[in-house]
């Protein structure tokens, strides 16, 4: 047999894509057979792609498909079929495992796909006939044929563990995923795990065998794939206090969970974590009750919100919201934003319902008067609770929130402005796309001081009183990110030179000159530290993970 090549096109370069390497070594495990790894992302020109694959000479290619990339590995099909018509091209993954013969009879050059759960039935498809294997869609005398699903792995220890040695070693500044378990005992009408309602759990002796992989080789931010990780308390409790016990400051490792489902133990334990060692990602998604009832997601908002509240100065939190949800309307998404917002994690991820073929919401389009994108990522267009314009209008909100929450570079100057201008944390955000977008700011990108000068410009096109306090506080988040090659034109420097080269003296730098370089020195007309109204002189000392800060 000729060169099987397995083909990731990942949305972006630092990201790995975890099921052709799975693939490839059960494949190679359980057979004589070689895979080769093409990896590249949709960021690369296609036509650079088309050239890596043509010199590889492939007889079979297997594309993993999903929502990021479908289009492109479609459009890259078909130029394939062009210049290696004889080449076999073999399609997988979630976005091609529904009206898959209708994928087909639309994309001629697709000769295969291979639905559900990958690894055994590739390997029965490069091994046996192809009418002897399940779980593939084929052509035949001018006719899709299927003979029926594959019967999904019982014992996931079979599958290898996904990444190699030399992988591991090379891999240090790569995001890489692993998963401990397979499928989702949730029902969300909008989520494709929710077809697979059966978990199956890799043992927790193979996992730890994995972990332990991860942590010699210091990858830096590993993120489990598990669809809800606290399922289970005495497995996740397991192999979290595992973790803890084999602690590494530099790394990582990121957890899709249900913040409503600890208990009291379970806090406690979490309230004693190194700060940045986990990471929480939490699908809050609405607060709204119909909505909740709707896509069949329950949360305890009261749990959920204690949870949170407790966890948060040591677990690095993103916190889901879903746009576009049946009987979630524009106001009352304002109040799913400003529970969400008034927890305080990490990160709002402010998202768009995507109707997915093979989901419930997809079975109700009718029902709720969905219109949405035709094309991935299928994102909503209007329903009958919400409309385009209201949609749009919270993909602006969507982006000053990443610029000026999100970044996490304006924790003084947006709390302030918020404690004394506005009484929800919405209205702001709201308040702020609206400018942005009467000056046309979303039509052209900003450096990072564009974007302080224009908060700058929106407090004073506002007319806030104490502009001089704000302006303080805007000046000691811009001096907190790093040392600056310039000031914004709003800031007045007003540094004691003298004292600061004294106190330069003074600390353990080679030099003053590389003191200056690593470090700020900045008079405050206001303390912003303690909110006071005095003067008060700051020292900002930069390293690699974070700004320290020291009063004189």
């Amino acid at each position: 047999m000729g060169k099987i090549l397995l083909v990731g096109i990942n949305s972006q370069y630092v990201h790995t894509n975890l099921a052709i390497r799975y693939i490839k070594n059960y494949v190679e495990n359980y057979s004589s057979l070689k895979l080769e790894i093409y990896e590249s992302s949709i960021n690369n020109q296609l036509s650079a792609i088309l050239m890596d694959i043509f010199e590889k000479n492939p007889e079979k290619i297997i594309f993993s498909t999903y929502i990021w990339n479908k289009e492109f590995v479609f459009k890259l099909v078909k130029e394939i079929k062009k210049i290696m018509p004889d080449t076999a091209v073999i399609l997988g993954g979630p976005e091609v495992s529904y009206l898959t013969a209708e994928i087909m009879n639309e994309n001629s050059g697709i000769d295969f796909i291979i639905v559900g759960e990958g690894e055994k039935t590739t390997l029965e498809f490069l091994s046996k006939g192809i009418e002897d294997v399940k779980g593939v869609y084929y052509r035949k005398d001018g006719q899709i044929k299927f003979n029926g699903y594959q019967l999904p792995i019982s014992d996931l220890d079979e599958v290898p563990f996904p990444y190699s040695e030399e992988e591991l070693k090379n891999s240090k500044n790569k995001i890489l995923y692993y998963e401990s378990s397979r499928g989702c005992p949730f029902e969300c009408s909008y989520c494709m795990s929710s077809l697979d309602k059966s978990v199956r759990y890799f043992s927790l002796d193979r996992v730890k065998e994995d972990l332990k992989k991860f942590l010699h080789a210091g990858i830096t931010l590993i993120k489990f794939v598990d669809r809800t990780f606290n399922i289970d308390k005495r497995r996740y409790m397991n192999l979290w206090k595992f973790l803890l016990d084999n602690y590494r400051e530099e790394v990582t490792f990121h957890f899709e969970i249900s913040g409503d489902l600890f208990d009291e133990e379970t806090i406690e334990f979490l309230e004693k974590v190194p700060k940045g060692f986990f990471q929480f990602e939490i699908g809050v998604q609405t607060i709204n009750k119909k909505t909740m009832n709707a896509i069949k997601r329950e949360n305890n908002l009261v749990k959920l919100k204690n949870n949170v509240l407790r966890i948060k100065d040591n677990i690095h939190l993103h916190l889901d919201l879903i746009a576009g949800l049946p009987y979630e309307d524009y106001d009352t998404f304002k109040d799913s934003f400003d529970y969400v917002y008034s927890l305080k994690p990490e990160m709002i991820q402010l998202g768009f319902l995507k109707v997915l073929k093979g989901t419930l919401i997809f079975g109700q389009v009718e029902t709720y008067s969905y219109k949405f994108l035709n094309f991935p990522p299928y994102e909503v267009l209007s329903n009958e609770f919400i409309s385009y314009g209201e949609l749009t209008d919270l993909k602006k909100i969507e982006t000053v929130l990443d610029y000026y929450y999100n970044s996490e570079n304006y924790p003084k100057s947006i709390e302030y402005l918020l404690k004394n201008h506005y009484e929800r944390s919405f209205d702001f955000y709201e308040d702020l796309a609206r400018y942005y977008d009467s000056r046309g700011h979303f039509k052209v990108s900003h450096k990072q001081v564009s974007i302080f000068n224009h908060l700058y410009e929106f407090y004073v096109y506002k007319g806030f009183y104490d502009i001089e306090i704000f302006t303080e506080y805007l000046k000691y988040d811009y001096l907190t990110l790093g040392k600056p090659g310039s000031y914004p034109y709003w800031i007045e420097s007003v540094k004691n030179k003298e004292k600061y080269n004294e106190i330069l003296k003074k600390m353990h730098f080679k030099s003053i000159r590389e003191g200056h370089n690593k470090t700020e020195f900045e008079k405050f007309k206001y303390n912003v530290i303690s909110d006071e109204a005095k003067e008060v002189e700051i020292l900002f000392i930069y390293n690699r993970k974070e700004t320290k800060i020291q009063e004189y």
